[in-house]
C-alpha cells in the first residue's frame, strides 16, 4: 500500500474540492451523518463512516448486495452515499488519481464539540495533523488527525447534531483501535477526546481497554492481535447471523480474514474484507438469529 497518511490527504483534498457543487442533483452534498437536524451533539461517539477505495462501484455493489444498503452516487461515480432502511450509514469516496490503486480503509469519525480546541488538543498531545479542518458541505467541520501510534482518525462538528448510537442489523455497532502501543493511545484519546478508561477482563481472562464519556462507553483498544497490522480502527458492522453474512460476503466477492467465532465474551464475530480491501469486524448480537 502507498504511504496512507498521503494517500488520505489527497482523498479529503479532493473530497473537499467535490464539495463545491459538482455533485448531481441525487446527492448535492456529502450527505449529512443523521436524518432531521437536531442540537445534541455527543462527543467521543464514532458518528459516521467513510470507505476509501480506488473502486467505489464495486465496493457500493458489494455492500448494495450483502448489507442491502442503498446508494446515491454523485455525477463522476467517485463518491457515493449510503442508507440502510432509510438511516444514513456511511459513503464511499474514490483515492485521488495521484494516489494510483491503493486497498480500501474504513476511516471512523469521532464527534467532538469543537474542531479547532481539538486540533490544538491533538498537537499538544503528540498527535498530527494529516489535513487541516475544513467544511464537508451537508456533513460538517472536520479534521483528519493521526495518533501518536500512527492511527489516522476524523474529528466531527456535525451539522444537525449528532446521531443517537442504535442496535440495529446492518448498521455499525462499535470501533476497536488496534495499536502497538495501548497506554500511548489511550492517554492521547483521554487528552483529545475527553474519554475515560477501565480495564475489561473478558470469560478468558483476556484484559483490554474500553474508552467511553459520561457513563457511555464508546470505543475500545487492544494490542494488535495480528502481526504486521499497522495501528488502525477496526469497525464493528451487526448482522444477524455472522455465519451467513460471512457466506455471502465470499459469494459477492469479498474475503473472510478471521473465520467466525466466538469473542471473549461468548459473541459471534468475524473480521472480513469487502473485494477493494476495506476491512470491518461482523458482530452477532445475542439471540441474533
Amino acid at each position: 500500500m502507498k504511504n496512507l497518511s498521503s494517500s488520505i490527504k489527497c482523498l479529503f483534498a479532493a473530497m473537499a474540492i467535490c464539495a463545491s457543487g459538482n455533485l448531481m442533483a441525487e446527492v448535492t452534498d456529502f450527505g449529512a451523518i443523521q436524518n432531521g437536524s437536531s442540537s445534541i451533539q455527543r462527543p467521543g461517539t464514532v458518528v459516521w463512516m467513510d470507505l476509501l477505495t480506488d473502486d467505489v462501484d464495486s465496493a457500493a455493489s458489494f455492500y448494495e448486495e450483502v448489507f442491502d444498503w442503498q446508494f446515491e452516487f454523485n455525477s463522476d461515480r467517485d463518491y457515493a452515499y449510503a442508507k440502510h432502511e432509510g438511516r444514513p450509514v456511511a459513503a464511499i469516496s474514490a483515492y485521488d488519481e495521484e494516489v494510483g490503486e491503493a486497498e480500501g480503509l474504513w476511516l471512523a469519525s469521532i464527534a467532538v464539540n469543537d474542531i479547532e480546541s481539538a486540533v490544538t488538543r491533538v498537537e499538544e498531545s503528540g498527535g498530527a495533523i494529516i489535513e487541516s479542518p475544513e467544511d464537508l458541505l451537508g456533513r460538517g467541520r472536520y479534521v483528519l488527525v493521526a495518533d501518536p501510534t500512527g492511527a489516522a482518525v476524523v474529528l466531527l462538528r456535525a451539522n444537525g447534531g449528532d446521531p443517537e448510537r442504535s442496535e440495529v442489523n446492518g448498521r455499525w455497532l462499535w470501533a476497536e483501535l488496534w495499536t502497538d502501543d495501548v497506554e500511548k493511545a489511550t492517554d492521547f484519546y483521554e487528552e483529545v477526546i475527553g474519554y475515560k478508561t477501565v480495564a475489561v477482563r473478558d470469560t478468558g481472562g483476556s484484559v483490554f481497554q474500553v474508552m467511553g464519556r459520561d457513563n457511555n462507553p464508546h470505543v475500545s483498544v487492544v494490542l494488535a492481535p495480528l502481526p504486521d497490522v499497522e495501528p488502525t480502527w477496526l469497525p464493528y458492522l451487526q448482522v444477524a447471523d455472522v455465519d451467513a453474512t460471512a457466506r455471502a460476503i465470499l459469494k459477492a466477492g469479498g474475503a473472510v480474514l478471521l473465520p467466525p467465532q466466538k469473542d471473549g465474551f461468548n459473541a459471534d464475530v468475524a473480521i472480513v474484507a469487502d473485494p477493494t480491501g476495506g476491512v470491518f469486524a461482523l458482530q452477532q448480537k445475542e439471540g441474533g438469529k
